[in-house]
């Protein structure tokens, strides 16, 4: 099950998440009122039908700036990867969500970008209860690994003290 409706504890939208390829056939059946498009910085923008309001994310999937891949990047090149903010447009953007809408956030496979930015909107909306948000992540996109930059960015700014961590981490 790929999607779930607004009946999820304090969920107010409906919510599904995918890959690229499944893309087309997502926008077909689902028919969302709102994406959020995670794309890589080189890849094209992609278009979506004029009424969908869509949030346009381009950045590098990275789980972490430490370490050896941490020390090879310049300063230019972290800016290319998740940063805070990155994980504020995405709060924002949840904020501007209507009670009702249909969210559709895709990222190249649909398992780490967009599971991360669709698990800080569960937390958003289920806060304090950061486990079940990504139980309830886990049932929409049973592949989800979110991305941890983006998670530990939005633990952060939802005041949540390393909850979200813990439980993308068990």
């Amino acid at each position: 099950m790929e999607q779930i409706k607004s009946k999820s504890r304090a969920l107010p939208f409906s919510l599904a998440i995918c890959g690229l390829a499944e893309l087309p056939t997502k926008l077909e059946r689902f028919i969302p009122s709102h994406v959020i498009s995670i794309t890589d910085l080189n890849d094209e923008p992609l278009d979506f039908p004029a009424p969908i309001t869509v949030l346009r994310l381009a950045f590098f999937d990275i789980h972490a700036q430490t370490g050896m891949v941490g020390k090879m990047l310049s300063a230019r090149d972290r800016g290319e990867y998740p940063c805070i903010g990155h994980a504020e447009i995405i709060l924002e953007f949840g904020r501007q969500i209507p009670k009702g809408a249909r969210l559709l956030i895709h990222c190249w496979a649909g398992v780490s970008r967009s599971t991360a930015a669709a698990y800080l909107l569960l937390c958003q909306h289920m806060h304090g209860d950061e486990c079940s948000a990504f139980e309830l992540l886990k049932t929409i996109r049973p592949s989800a690994q979110p991305n941890r930059l983006i998670v530990k960015f939005g633990d952060r700014l939802l005041g949540a003290e390393r909850r979200m961590l813990r439980c993308v981490d068990r």
